[in-house]
């Protein structure tokens, strides 16, 4: 447990300075520094409960070292580049980058181009950022907590940041899981 507080730490300090980072340097003097703190992305919601229930799942082996690949392998496998792997920690972290254009916003736009000639800046690309903790379960003896998380920090066209917030989508992790339980049991089965 303890291994674990001080991951998520880890994990969270560097997620707030790394977003913290490019908020400033993004947003110099320009306001939106104030309307987006990178605090409000790690803040608890009144879901935290169910969300950390959506997010872990614990596997019948105390093999962090094999579930941790398994982790690099699927991030991998999805698309995302991994940054840092902390065994000693039981952590790794990846991140992707993907366009975030959407129709609706576009739409928008071009409406309000003609109706008032005017445009504002719609959202353009995105970073995708995961980060998983693997460590023993403190309930069951011989067991692993694999917890996973998924954010993203969203540019607009004007490259300034739009959004900043962490993903809960069920889908998302329910499919991180999918996929990492079917290579936790090829690894078992060496296949």
């Amino acid at each position: 447990m303890k291994k674990t507080l001080i991951a998520l730490s880890l994990v969270s300090a560097v997620g707030l300075a790394n977003a913290n980072s490019m908020i400033s340097d993004t947003h110099k003097n320009n306001g939106l520094e104030n309307d987006i703190q990178a605090s409000e992305v790690l803040k608890l919601s009144a879901d935290s409960m169910s969300l950390k229930q959506m997010q872990s799942k614990r596997y019948e082996t105390s093999d962090q070292a094999r579930l941790l690949e398994t982790a690099v392998a699927v991030l991998q496998d999805t698309g995302f580049t991994i940054g840092e792997v902390e065994p000693m920690l039981g952590t790794v972290l990846g991140s992707k980058n993907r366009d975030a254009l959407e129709g609706e916003q576009v739409a928008a736009n071009v409406l309000l181009i003609l109706v008032f000639g005017i445009s504002v800046p719609v959202d353009d690309h995105q970073k995708l950022m995961a980060s998983v903790v693997v460590d023993e379960s403190n309930q069951v003896k011989g067991s692993s907590v694999v917890r996973v998380n998924f954010s993203r920090i969203v540019w607009n066209t004007d490259n300034q940041i739009s959004k900043a917030e962490r993903l809960e989508d069920p889908e998302m992790y329910q499919m991180f899981y999918d996929n990492f339980t079917k290579g936790v049991f090829l690894e078992a089965h060496e296949i």
